[in-house]
């Protein structure tokens, strides 16, 4: 069930940049409220950026694969490849998982670094 939340979790922090989230990922997606804000360097951001474009890539290859597999095995097979390869992409700009979920939900809960972010993510397409 780990790889299941992983993948749900990197898919609505993928969707949150681009506005669209699977009805599968809605429970459990919504920011934290509580969080302090916190500061985040323009490289940070870039990194998570250039990380978000492409584990949503990832999210728009495995997805329709998920949605079509047959067994529940399938699925994790799926699931576990997609995260995987997520998880790759968010290491190779530089950032932890845990990280990036942070900053993801900074995102969520503040407009002013959605705002930087979206300025990174031009950027960079």
């Amino acid at each position: 069930m780990r790889v299941r939340s992983s993948f749900l979790a990197m898919t609505v922090c993928a969707a949150m940049s681009f506005g669209w989230a699977p009805s599968t990922s809605a429970q459990g997606s919504a920011p934290n409220a509580q969080q302090p804000a916190r500061s985040y360097s323009d490289d940070e951001l870039k990194s998570f950026a250039v990380a978000a474009l492409e584990v949503q890539r990832i999210n728009d290859t495995y997805l329709p694969k998920l949605k079509t597999a047959s067994t529940p095995e399938e699925q994790k097979q799926v699931e576990k490849v997609a995260t995987d390869e997520m998880v790759k992409a968010v290491e190779k700009e530089g950032m932890t998982v845990d990280k990036y979920k942070e900053i993801m939900n900074q995102a969520q809960s503040n407009p002013a670094i959605a705002d930087r972010v979206m300025k990174h993510i031009k950027s960079v397409q």
